[in-house]
C-alpha cells in the first residue's frame, strides 16, 4: 500500500507561500508600472511631465459629480471656442476657460484686454492680444509663463515641445522675432526692416521657424516665405511670392511647408521650391485649419460659383486630395482623416476623398464645429455642445 502520510509542516510552509505571493502580487504590479512610467516620464522632457500634470489635476473634475452639456455661464458672453489637447478652450469677452469633457471647469484665466487671440497646440495655448504687450502661456488646467515684451504681439505660435515664438513691432523696426525655449529663456532673435511678420509656424522640437513676411515694392504687394535653423543666423531658404499677401504658414513636416496666400496657397519642399499651388479669386479664400500632426484644411469658393472646394494637405508623403461640397459651411474642422463641415444646425464628417462618413442633428444653429478624440464639439447660440 502506498504511504498516504500528510507531512503537515510542508503543507503549511507551501500554503503560507502562496499566500505571501499573493499579496505581493498586487504590489509587485504596481511598482512594475510606476518603475515604466517613471521611465516614460524622463524620456518625456518638459512638456511630456506638464501633460502627465494636466491629466493628473483634471482626475477630480472628470471623476465627480457634473452638470453637463450644453455649457453656458450667465456671466459669460462667448465668442469663439477652440480645443487645447482635447479639452474646450472658451474665448470670451473677459479671459479665456477651459473645461473637461464632462463641462466642469479646469483652469481660466480674465484678461483686461479686448480683441483676444489665441494659438492652441499640443495642450498648450498662447494667448494674447494687438493690444498688449503681454502674452500668456496655459495649458489645459494651470498657467506655465508670462512673457512681457517691449510692444503689443502682432502673432505668435506655440510648438509641440513648448517652445514660444513672438513677433512685434519696434520703433527701430518693422518686426521683431523672437523664440524661447520650454525652459522660458530666450533662444533666438531676429529683426526685420523692411517687411511685416504675418505669421509664425514652429518645428515640432522648436529648433526651427517658419515666417511669412509682407512688404511692398513700387506699389506692388509680395511676400516672403522664411525658414531659419534657430541655431544659425542665415536662413534656410528665403522665397519671394509676388501679387500674393501669406497671411498664415504652417510647418507640416520636415519636407513639407504651407503658406496660405489672399489668392493662392503655395505647397512648399526642405529648399523653398514651390511643389505644389492653388490658384483662387482675392475674395475666394473661405477657411483653413490645421491638426496637430500637420494636416491642412484649405477651402476657397469655386470660381464664379456657390460650391467649397475643400483641399486636404497631409503632413507627409501622402496624396493631396480635393471634393466639392455644395453649400457655404459656417464652419470646418479637420482631425487626421476627418473633415467637419457646419451648415445650419447639421454637421456633416467627411473622410479624405469626400464620402459622408456621419451626420448629426444638432439643436441649433451651428457656429462653430470641433473634432476631437473623445466627440464632437459645437457652439450654438452661446452654448458649448457635445455629441
Amino acid at each position: 500500500m502506498a504511504d498516504r502520510t500528510v507531512d503537515f509542516q510542508k503543507e503549511r510552509s507551501k500554503a503560507l507561500k502562496k499566500k505571501i505571493l499573493r499579496k505581493l502580487r498586487i504590489p509587485g504590479a504596481i511598482m512594475v508600472i510606476v518603475l515604466i512610467l517613471t521611465v516614460i516620464y524622463m524620456l518625456m522632457g518638459e512638456i511630456g511631465h506638464s501633460n502627465i500634470a494636466d491629466s493628473f489635476r483634471a482626475i477630480p473634475k472628470t471623476v465627480g459629480e457634473s452638470k453637463g452639456f450644453p455649457y453656458n455661464e450667465d456671466e459669460l458672453s462667448l465668442d469663439r471656442v477652440m480645443l487645447i489637447g482635447d479639452k474646450p478652450l472658451i474665448v470670451s469677452d473677459t479671459g479665456v476657460e477651459v473645461i473637461s469633457n464632462n463641462a466642469d471647469k479646469l483652469f481660466d484665466c480674465h484678461l483686461d484686454w479686448g480683441d483676444t487671440r489665441v494659438n492652441s497646440f499640443n495642450g498648450r495655448a498662447l494667448v494674447y492680444s494687438n493690444t498688449s504687450a503681454k502674452v500668456y502661456l496655459i495649458s489645459r488646467t494651470s498657467e506655465l509663463a508670462v512673457y512681457d515684451e517691449e510692444s503689443p504681439i502682432v502673432t505668435g505660435a506655440v510648438g509641440r515641445n513648448g517652445s514660444v515664438a513672438l513677433s512685434y513691432s519696434t520703433d527701430g523696426s518693422q518686426s521683431v522675432v523672437k523664440v524661447y525655449k520650454p525652459s522660458k529663456k530666450l533662444y533666438w532673435q531676429w529683426q526685420c526692416d523692411r517687411e511685416y511678420v504675418s505669421s509664425l509656424s514652429l518645428s515640432p522640437s522648436g529648433g526651427k521657424i517658419l515666417i511669412s513676411a509682407i512688404g511692398v515694392d513700387n506699389a506692388e504687394i509680395y511676400s516672403r516665405i522664411i525658414l531659419f535653423d534657430t541655431r544659425k543666423t542665415a536662413p534656410q531658404f528665403d522665397t519671394k511670392i509676388e501679387g500674393t499677401t501669406i497671411l498664415k504658414v504652417i510647418y507640416a513636416s520636415s519636407g513639407k511647408m504651407i503658406a496660405v496666400g489672399d489668392n493662392k496657397t503655395v505647397v512648399l519642399n526642405r529648399k523653398g521650391e514651390i511643389k505644389s499651388q492653388f490658384k483662387y479669386a482675392d475674395d475666394a479664400l473661405y477657411t483653413v485649419d490645421s491638426d496637430n500632426d500637420g494636416n491642412v484644411l484649405l477651402c476657397y469658393k469655386e470660381f464664379g460659383g456657390s460650391k467649397i472646394k475643400a483641399v486636404r494637405i497631409p503632413a507627409g508623403m501622402g496624396k493631396i486630395r480635393e471634393f466639392e461640397i455644395g453649400y457655404m459651411p459656417e464652419s470646418a474642422d479637420i482631425r487626421g482623416g476627418k473633415i467637419a463641415f457646419a451648415s445650419g444646425n447639421t454637421v456633416e464628417i467627411f473622410n479624405t476623398g469626400g464620402k459622408i462618413l456621419k451626420t448629426y442633428d444638432c439643436g441649433q444653429d451651428v457656429k462653430t464645429v470641433l473634432l476631437s478624440n473623445s466627440g464632437l464639439f459645437t457652439l450654438e447660440n452661446g452654448s458649448v455642445c457635445k455629441y
